[in-house]
Protein backbone atom coordinates (compact mmCIF):
# COMPACT_ATOMS: atom_id res chain seq x y z
CA UNK A 1 0.00 0.00 0.00
CA UNK A 2 2.87 2.44 0.73
CA UNK A 3 4.07 2.05 -3.33
CA UNK A 4 0.61 3.07 -4.26
CA UNK A 5 0.17 6.33 -1.52
CA UNK A 6 3.69 7.54 -2.90
CA UNK A 7 2.77 7.01 -6.56
CA UNK A 8 -0.30 9.22 -5.76
CA UNK A 9 2.10 12.05 -4.05
CA UNK A 10 5.01 11.80 -6.85
CA UNK A 11 2.49 12.13 -9.12
CA UNK A 12 0.60 14.60 -7.80
CA UNK A 13 3.96 16.81 -6.97
CA UNK A 14 4.19 16.72 -11.10
CA UNK A 15 1.19 19.07 -11.64
CA UNK A 16 2.41 20.87 -8.21
CA UNK A 17 5.77 21.62 -9.41
CA UNK A 18 4.37 23.02 -12.93
CA UNK A 19 2.60 25.14 -10.70
CA UNK A 20 5.89 26.52 -8.87
CA UNK A 21 7.38 27.02 -11.81
CA UNK A 22 5.05 29.79 -13.18
CA UNK A 23 5.90 31.03 -9.37
CA UNK A 24 9.67 31.33 -9.68
CA UNK A 25 9.42 32.43 -13.90
CA UNK A 26 11.00 28.90 -15.24
CA UNK A 27 11.03 28.50 -18.71
CA UNK A 28 8.84 25.53 -19.20
CA UNK A 29 10.24 24.29 -21.96
CA UNK A 30 13.64 24.56 -21.19
CA UNK A 31 13.01 22.49 -17.77
CA UNK A 32 11.19 19.79 -19.59
CA UNK A 33 13.59 18.70 -21.35
CA UNK A 34 16.38 18.36 -18.62
CA UNK A 35 13.84 16.72 -16.86
CA UNK A 36 13.90 14.28 -19.73
CA UNK A 37 17.46 14.01 -19.82
CA UNK A 38 17.94 13.67 -15.98
CA UNK A 39 14.56 10.99 -16.25
CA UNK A 40 16.57 9.38 -19.20
CA UNK A 41 19.61 9.15 -17.47
CA UNK A 42 18.06 7.86 -13.97
CA UNK A 43 16.89 4.62 -15.97
CA UNK A 44 19.82 4.10 -17.96
CA UNK A 45 21.66 3.66 -14.89
CA UNK A 46 19.35 1.74 -13.32
CA UNK A 47 18.46 -0.74 -16.15
CA UNK A 48 20.04 -4.13 -16.12
CA UNK A 49 20.77 -3.86 -19.81
CA UNK A 50 22.89 -2.36 -21.72
CA UNK A 51 21.71 0.57 -23.23
CA UNK A 52 23.14 0.54 -27.11
CA UNK A 53 21.34 2.44 -29.88
CA UNK A 54 22.03 0.01 -32.43
CA UNK A 55 20.41 -2.77 -30.55
CA UNK A 56 17.57 -0.41 -29.32
CA UNK A 57 16.67 0.80 -32.79
CA UNK A 58 16.61 -2.81 -34.06
CA UNK A 59 13.62 -3.62 -31.08
CA UNK A 60 10.17 -4.60 -32.29
CA UNK A 61 9.10 -2.06 -29.80
CA UNK A 62 11.02 0.54 -30.70
CA UNK A 63 8.25 2.69 -33.22
CA UNK A 64 6.03 2.56 -30.33
CA UNK A 65 8.60 4.20 -27.50
CA UNK A 66 9.55 6.88 -30.35
CA UNK A 67 6.00 7.77 -30.67
CA UNK A 68 5.75 8.15 -27.42
CA UNK A 69 8.64 9.92 -26.50
CA UNK A 70 7.80 12.17 -29.08
CA UNK A 71 3.99 12.70 -27.69
CA UNK A 72 5.75 12.69 -24.07
CA UNK A 73 7.67 16.36 -24.56
CA UNK A 74 4.02 17.66 -26.37
CA UNK A 75 2.16 16.69 -23.41
CA UNK A 76 4.23 17.57 -20.58
CA UNK A 77 4.33 20.97 -22.07
CA UNK A 78 0.66 20.60 -22.53
CA UNK A 79 -0.25 19.56 -19.04
CA UNK A 80 2.67 22.61 -17.74
CA UNK A 81 0.36 25.12 -19.70
CA UNK A 82 -2.89 24.35 -18.59
CA UNK A 83 -1.53 24.08 -15.17
CA UNK A 84 -0.40 27.26 -15.01
CA UNK A 85 -3.43 28.94 -17.13
CA UNK A 86 -6.53 26.85 -15.97
CA UNK A 87 -5.51 25.62 -12.57
CA UNK A 88 -4.26 22.09 -10.55
CA UNK A 89 -7.96 20.56 -10.09
CA UNK A 90 -8.73 20.75 -13.68
CA UNK A 91 -5.85 19.66 -15.31
CA UNK A 92 -5.33 16.64 -12.91
CA UNK A 93 -9.03 15.56 -14.04
CA UNK A 94 -8.86 16.13 -17.47
CA UNK A 95 -5.70 13.39 -17.57
CA UNK A 96 -7.22 11.11 -15.41
CA UNK A 97 -10.54 10.72 -17.07
CA UNK A 98 -8.82 10.09 -19.88
CA UNK A 99 -8.41 6.45 -19.57
CA UNK A 100 -11.85 5.91 -21.37
CA UNK A 101 -10.38 6.69 -24.48
CA UNK A 102 -8.63 3.58 -24.36
CA UNK A 103 -11.82 1.87 -23.54
CA UNK A 104 -13.46 3.18 -26.71
CA UNK A 105 -10.76 1.93 -28.88
CA UNK A 106 -11.49 -1.24 -27.33
CA UNK A 107 -15.04 -1.28 -28.05
CA UNK A 108 -13.82 -0.66 -32.21
CA UNK A 109 -10.35 -2.48 -32.48
CA UNK A 110 -10.61 -5.28 -30.16
CA UNK A 111 -14.58 -6.15 -29.97
CA UNK A 112 -14.52 -5.30 -26.23
CA UNK A 113 -18.21 -6.25 -25.05
CA UNK A 114 -20.15 -2.68 -23.71
CA UNK A 115 -21.60 -2.71 -20.27
CA UNK A 116 -24.09 0.05 -19.20
CA UNK A 117 -21.26 0.95 -16.22
CA UNK A 118 -18.75 1.54 -19.10
CA UNK A 119 -21.04 3.67 -21.44
CA UNK A 120 -22.20 5.45 -18.06
CA UNK A 121 -18.42 5.89 -17.00
CA UNK A 122 -17.64 7.35 -19.97
CA UNK A 123 -20.35 9.54 -20.45
CA UNK A 124 -19.83 10.86 -16.34
CA UNK A 125 -16.12 11.56 -17.66
CA UNK A 126 -17.06 13.46 -20.45
CA UNK A 127 -19.17 15.37 -18.23
CA UNK A 128 -16.70 16.12 -15.37
CA UNK A 129 -14.91 18.20 -17.85
CA UNK A 130 -17.80 20.43 -17.79
CA UNK A 131 -18.11 20.57 -14.25
CA UNK A 132 -14.57 21.36 -13.75
CA UNK A 133 -13.77 23.74 -16.28
CA UNK A 134 -16.92 26.10 -16.11
CA UNK A 135 -16.04 29.19 -14.23
CA UNK A 136 -18.73 31.82 -12.26
CA UNK A 137 -20.21 34.23 -14.23
CA UNK A 138 -17.43 36.78 -12.69
CA UNK A 139 -14.46 34.77 -14.33
CA UNK A 140 -12.55 36.92 -16.56
CA UNK A 141 -13.15 36.95 -20.50
CA UNK A 142 -9.60 36.22 -21.02
CA UNK A 143 -9.69 32.70 -18.63
CA UNK A 144 -12.78 31.55 -20.20
CA UNK A 145 -10.47 31.67 -23.36
CA UNK A 146 -8.66 28.90 -22.21
CA UNK A 147 -11.59 26.75 -21.63
CA UNK A 148 -10.36 24.41 -24.84
CA UNK A 149 -7.44 23.50 -23.46
CA UNK A 150 -8.75 20.65 -20.66
CA UNK A 151 -10.38 19.19 -23.83
CA UNK A 152 -7.62 19.26 -25.75
CA UNK A 153 -5.73 17.43 -23.07
CA UNK A 154 -8.23 15.26 -22.26
CA UNK A 155 -7.76 13.96 -25.99
CA UNK A 156 -4.31 14.06 -25.43
CA UNK A 157 -3.39 11.91 -22.68
CA UNK A 158 -6.00 9.76 -24.02
CA UNK A 159 -4.16 8.93 -26.91
CA UNK A 160 -0.82 8.38 -25.15
CA UNK A 161 -2.52 5.81 -22.33
CA UNK A 162 -3.86 4.43 -25.60
CA UNK A 163 -0.19 4.01 -26.91
CA UNK A 164 0.80 2.85 -23.65
CA UNK A 165 -1.46 0.07 -23.60
CA UNK A 166 -1.07 -1.04 -27.16
CA UNK A 167 2.60 -1.44 -26.48
CA UNK A 168 2.32 -3.36 -23.67
CA UNK A 169 -0.67 -5.42 -24.92
CA UNK A 170 1.47 -6.49 -28.20
CA UNK A 171 5.34 -6.84 -26.72
CA UNK A 172 4.47 -7.28 -23.44
CA UNK A 173 7.13 -4.85 -21.62
CA UNK A 174 6.26 -5.25 -18.09
CA UNK A 175 5.87 -9.25 -18.25
CA UNK A 176 9.76 -9.32 -20.13
CA UNK A 177 11.18 -7.22 -17.75
CA UNK A 178 11.72 -4.58 -20.17
CA UNK A 179 9.99 -1.51 -18.30
CA UNK A 180 12.68 0.47 -17.24
CA UNK A 181 14.63 -0.18 -20.93
CA UNK A 182 11.76 0.91 -22.57
CA UNK A 183 11.54 4.29 -19.85
CA UNK A 184 15.27 4.65 -20.62
CA UNK A 185 14.02 5.06 -24.26
CA UNK A 186 10.66 6.45 -24.01
CA UNK A 187 12.74 9.90 -21.93
CA UNK A 188 16.15 9.57 -23.72
CA UNK A 189 13.91 10.20 -27.63
CA UNK A 190 11.89 13.08 -25.81
CA UNK A 191 15.02 15.06 -24.70
CA UNK A 192 16.93 14.10 -27.98
CA UNK A 193 13.57 16.16 -29.60
CA UNK A 194 13.68 19.04 -26.90
CA UNK A 195 17.73 19.19 -27.24
CA UNK A 196 17.90 21.04 -31.22
CA UNK A 197 14.78 23.03 -30.48
CA UNK A 198 16.66 24.37 -27.49
CA UNK A 199 19.55 24.90 -29.47
CA UNK A 200 17.58 26.49 -32.43
CA UNK A 201 15.61 28.90 -29.81
CA UNK A 202 19.06 29.37 -27.87
CA UNK A 203 20.39 31.11 -31.24
CA UNK A 204 17.30 32.95 -31.86
CA UNK A 205 17.94 34.83 -28.50
CA UNK A 206 16.52 32.50 -25.89
CA UNK A 207 19.72 31.96 -23.59
CA UNK A 208 19.71 29.11 -21.55
CA UNK A 209 19.49 29.63 -17.53
CA UNK A 210 20.71 27.63 -14.39
CA UNK A 211 17.87 27.84 -12.95
CA UNK A 212 15.54 26.10 -15.65
CA UNK A 213 18.09 23.16 -15.66
CA UNK A 214 17.51 22.74 -11.91
CA UNK A 215 13.74 23.12 -12.17
CA UNK A 216 14.15 20.36 -14.79
CA UNK A 217 16.21 18.51 -12.95
CA UNK A 218 14.18 18.42 -9.60
CA UNK A 219 11.31 17.85 -12.25
CA UNK A 220 12.78 14.38 -13.46
CA UNK A 221 13.35 12.65 -10.11
CA UNK A 222 9.81 12.56 -9.35
CA UNK A 223 8.88 11.86 -12.91
CA UNK A 224 10.65 8.84 -12.70
CA UNK A 225 9.69 7.71 -9.59
CA UNK A 226 5.76 7.90 -9.80
CA UNK A 227 6.61 5.28 -13.31
CA UNK A 228 8.47 3.35 -11.13
CA UNK A 229 6.43 2.94 -7.86
CA UNK A 230 3.86 2.68 -9.78
CA UNK A 231 4.77 -0.36 -11.89
CA UNK A 232 5.82 -1.58 -8.01
CA UNK A 233 1.97 -1.09 -7.54
CA UNK A 234 0.93 -3.30 -10.59
CA UNK A 235 3.57 -6.25 -9.52
CA UNK A 236 2.31 -5.93 -5.66
CA UNK A 237 -1.18 -5.86 -6.86
CA UNK A 238 -2.10 -8.42 -9.80
CA UNK A 239 -5.18 -6.99 -9.73
CA UNK A 240 -4.96 -3.94 -12.16
CA UNK A 241 -8.56 -3.37 -11.20
CA UNK A 242 -7.96 -1.96 -8.10
CA UNK A 243 -4.66 -0.19 -8.66
CA UNK A 244 -5.74 1.83 -11.56
CA UNK A 245 -9.17 3.10 -9.73
CA UNK A 246 -7.40 3.76 -6.73
CA UNK A 247 -4.87 5.59 -7.80
CA UNK A 248 -6.31 7.54 -10.63
CA UNK A 249 -8.79 8.51 -8.56
CA UNK A 250 -6.51 9.42 -5.86
CA UNK A 251 -3.98 11.80 -7.83
CA UNK A 252 -7.63 13.27 -8.82
CA UNK A 253 -8.00 14.52 -4.75
CA UNK A 254 -5.24 15.33 -3.86
CA UNK A 255 -4.74 17.52 -6.47
CA UNK A 256 -7.56 19.28 -5.66
CA UNK A 257 -6.52 19.30 -2.15
CA UNK A 258 -3.02 20.77 -2.50
CA UNK A 259 -4.57 23.36 -5.29
CA UNK A 260 -6.81 24.23 -2.83
CA UNK A 261 -4.60 24.78 0.45
CA UNK A 262 -1.40 25.56 -1.01
CA UNK A 263 -2.06 27.56 -3.84
CA UNK A 264 -5.49 29.37 -3.23
CA UNK A 265 -7.04 27.92 -6.29
CA UNK A 266 -10.26 28.79 -6.05
CA UNK A 267 -13.39 25.64 -7.08
CA UNK A 268 -16.89 26.70 -7.36
CA UNK A 269 -19.30 23.98 -5.64
CA UNK A 270 -19.82 23.02 -9.33
CA UNK A 271 -16.15 22.20 -9.74
CA UNK A 272 -16.45 20.27 -6.41
CA UNK A 273 -19.23 18.54 -8.38
CA UNK A 274 -17.15 17.90 -10.98
CA UNK A 275 -14.52 16.29 -9.15
CA UNK A 276 -16.51 14.08 -7.56
CA UNK A 277 -18.56 13.08 -10.98
CA UNK A 278 -14.68 12.54 -12.49
CA UNK A 279 -13.81 10.11 -9.73
CA UNK A 280 -17.04 7.78 -9.96
CA UNK A 281 -16.24 7.96 -13.74
CA UNK A 282 -12.87 6.72 -12.98
CA UNK A 283 -14.55 4.11 -10.76
CA UNK A 284 -17.07 2.69 -13.18
CA UNK A 285 -14.64 2.15 -16.04
CA UNK A 286 -12.24 0.88 -14.31
CA UNK A 287 -14.50 -1.75 -12.36
CA UNK A 288 -16.40 -2.74 -15.61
Amino acid sequence: MIYLLLSILFTTGLILIFKLFQRFEIDNFQAIVFNYITAGSICIFLSDSPFVPTQIIAEPWFKSAFTIGLMFICVFNLIAYSTQKIGIAITSVSTKISLCIPVIFGFIYYGDSISFLKILGISLALLSIYFTSKKEQSTSEVNRNYILVPVVLFICTGLLDLILIYSQDTYEIVNKGLELEFSSVLYTIAGCIGVPILLIKYLNGHPLKLKNAIAGIVLGIPNVLSIVLFLKCLNHFPESTFVFPINNMGIVATSAIFASLLFKEHLSKINWIGIVIAMLSILLISLS
